[in-house]
């Protein structure tokens, strides 16, 4: 028999895992939980504006470094910290068990980013771009949209404390975790090796994609080279020098072995809910095509030099393709769809 590395990691026997996404507390909009501190200093006393609870806006547009370190100072004396794909992969694999729901966990559609709710109908289709009514379409639906205020049931979901949103916690009933499928896109402290010349597996983490999209740590760029969108990176830096210091202590995040493509899949680990998700293909959603695995169709993209860090549970308006089985690579920078949890262990 086998311990899951969640539990190994910190020699436990079990972890805290946050209910609901972080939330920013005192936040009355949702631009108002876009917050990501200007250094560490201001990540360290950002760390108590934390609040995990139902019908708040989900803290986003965050560093990743800036998100590590306000969850490491948030409760230190319970060795808190920003949550690691290993850890998801323990609450999804509970998810499944006798001891979970055991089915495809209600996606959070909820696009003004508020915590704990759960789509009224179960979306049949991936991201769409285009909000398409089940009433309508029931067989090509994706719907999605904001409510009037924290706490009062929309159109398309209900808040959770309407009994109906249980569908959207891992365990079908109020004792579950919610928001691991939709609400925001959720950065884990886990991300690509910086050792492109030699092993791909003994360096340290990379700090990101380019000088423009990074996660706020120092370290060397995958792929300086590249631009997005038009926008203007500069080539000759090749690594971020100013910042917040890369975690030593390896308790605190996973590191994928260095590669130029997302969709080597034999590079996950044991017990984080990646590799094992196969055998994948291309979907193709009306005009959107994406890459699934074979639960549930979650999308599912592994780390890679272009797009170095790890992404979970998929964004409010992705359909099906969000889930508690997705994941997805991403650039480390801050972004307005992309939040995180936190993880406390005694």
């Amino acid at each position: 028999m086998l311990t899951h590395p969640a539990f190994t990691a910190f020699n436990t026997n079990g972890i805290w895992v946050g209910k609901f996404e972080t939330g920013y507390d005192g936040a009355e909009s949702t631009g108002a939980a876009e917050v990501n501190p200007t250094d560490e200093a201001a990540s360290i006393e950002a760390a108590n504006k934390v609040i995990i609870k139902p019908n708040v806006y989900s803290w986003r547009n965050i560093q990743v470094a800036k998100a590590y370190t306000v969850g490491l100072h948030y409760e230190q004396g319970l060795n808190s910290h920003m949550m690691k794909n290993t850890e998801w992969g323990a609450v999804t694999y509970l998810q499944h068990s006798i001891y979970g729901s055991h089915t495809s966990v209600r996606i959070n559609n909820n696009s003004n980013y508020l915590t704990g709710y759960a789509a009224v109908h179960e979306p049949t289709i991936g991201y769409t771009a285009t909000n398409i009514l089940c009433s309508n379409t029931p067989e090509a639906c994706n719907e999605y949209g904001g409510v009037t205020s924290p706490g009062s049931d929309g159109t398309y979901n209900t808040n959770y404390f309407n009994k109906t949103s249980v569908v959207a916690s891992t365990t079908g009933n109020y004792s579950g975790i919610y928001d691991m499928s939709g609400g925001a896109w959720e950065y884990m402290m886990s991300g690509l090796d910086d050792n492109s010349t030699g092993d791909g597996k003994t360096g340290k983490l990379s700090s990101g994609r380019n000088n423009v999209h990074n996660s706020g740590f120092k370290g060397k760029l995958t792929c300086p080279q590249c631009t997005d969108n038009g926008v203007e990176v500069n080539h000759s830096i090749t690594e971020v020098t100013e910042g917040i210091e890369l975690p030593t202590d390896e308790r605190y995040y996973d590191k994928y072995e260095y590669s130029t493509s997302g969709s080597t899949y034999n590079r996950g680990f044991l017990g984080d809910a990646t590799k094992e998700m196969g055998p994948f293909q291309i979907m193709t959603y009306l005009t959107q095509s994406r890459q699934v695995g074979s639960w549930y169709n979650d999308e599912a993209w592994l780390v890679d030099s272009g797009v170095p860090w790890v992404g979970r549970g998929g964004h409010c308006a992705d359909g099906t393709g969000a889930g508690v089985f997705y994941f997805r690579n991403a650039y480390g920078h801050a972004l307005s769809g992309n939040g995180f949890r936190l993880v406390l262990v005694d």
